[in-house]
């Protein structure tokens, strides 16, 4: 009798465990991007659907307001948020020129455990060149889609959000479709040219006009060039000597300067000012630098 109730005793307890874990599983984040702007409500359609889906999400809004069409933005935006969020978390980007036509829906699962959807445009190139790909499927199965007629003109309501609610409710990524290898951006990369780096402008940052270059820390420093130099920078056509510094206000305001960005990468900036519009800067442009002896 006494060993029947550890039994029974037992049985209770994993049954209380088990219901106390299902109960306090939630389902991830879901990270929103966008180009909609706020001025509409698709946003809030949006967050609508997926909220249908799974009431307890927890939607944060990346930002709607990547110029309309801007793949390339929109793929620097998520790269540099992402890695702040755990693994499990969703993301649902939504930039989408050629949404309707024959481009793929996807959903994507990074080595470090992040799940992106989106157009196959590019979008997650940068993420995936930082994370790494663990896998991709075409968005097929229409189970997961919003129910009703899908439009042509809409996809972020009809499968993005939708397909992002049900992954973050634990739907596993090979249920959605067959494997794909998704597109990628052609990205340029910064390098070594003599004594000189040869890059390219990468974006400039909104609102304050910080000119990001593609040329990392490690090839600086492989170039020999430390904070402390001064670099002789060619931007486009115009030459520019510029100091090295730590953070903008080691030069005086108005002054223009370099420094290396949060993200590890090489920036030109004004203490308190504009870069990017005073020397008519814009993403793409080349840039070349070298170290002035003292």
């Amino acid at each position: 009798m006494r060993a029947l109730r550890v039994i029974l005793l037992a049985a209770l307890g994993a049954a209380a465990a088990c219901g106390g874990d299902a109960r306090q599983r939630e389902p991830a984040t879901v990270l929103f991007l966008t180009d909609f702007g706020v001025k509409d409500g698709a946003v809030a359609v949006c967050k609508g659907v997926m909220l249908g889906i799974e009431s307890r999400l927890r939607i944060v809004d990346v930002t709607h307001e990547v110029p309309p069409y801007d793949v390339e933005t929109a793929a620097e935006v998520l790269e540099q948020a992402l890695p702040f969020y755990p693994p499990g978390t969703v993301t649902v980007a939504v930039v989408d020129p050629g949404v309707g036509s024959e481009r793929k829906s996807i959903a994507i699962l990074t080595k470090k455990g992040h799940l992106l959807v989106g157009p196959d445009n590019g979008i997650f190139t940068l993420v995936l060149a930082s994370e790494g790909f663990d896998r991709a499927v075409e968005l097929r199965d229409k189970r997961y889609f919003r129910t009703g007629t899908t439009s042509f003109t809409f996809h972020g309501r009809d499968v993005f959000s939708p397909v992002g609610a049900h992954l973050a409710r634990g739907t596993p990524i090979d249920s959605l479709g067959p494997s794909v290898v998704p597109v990628r951006l052609n990205l340029q990369v910064a390098r070594r040219s003599g004594g000189a780096i040869e890059g390219s402008v990468r974006y400039v940052e909104d609102p304050y006009g910080n000119v990001v270059a593609n040329i990392p820390a490690a090839l600086l420093d492989s170039a020999g060039m430390h904070v402390g130099d001064s670099l002789a920078v060619r931007i486009g056509s115009r030459t520019l000597r510029l100091p090295w510094r730590a953070t903008f206000s080691d030069v005086p305001d108005g002054k223009a300067l370099a420094v290396l960005h949060s993200r590890g990468l090489l920036s030109f900036s004004i203490n308190q000012g504009d870069f990017a519009t005073k020397y008519a800067v814009k993403r793409g442009d080349s840039v070349s630098l070298r170290r002035i002896p003292e």
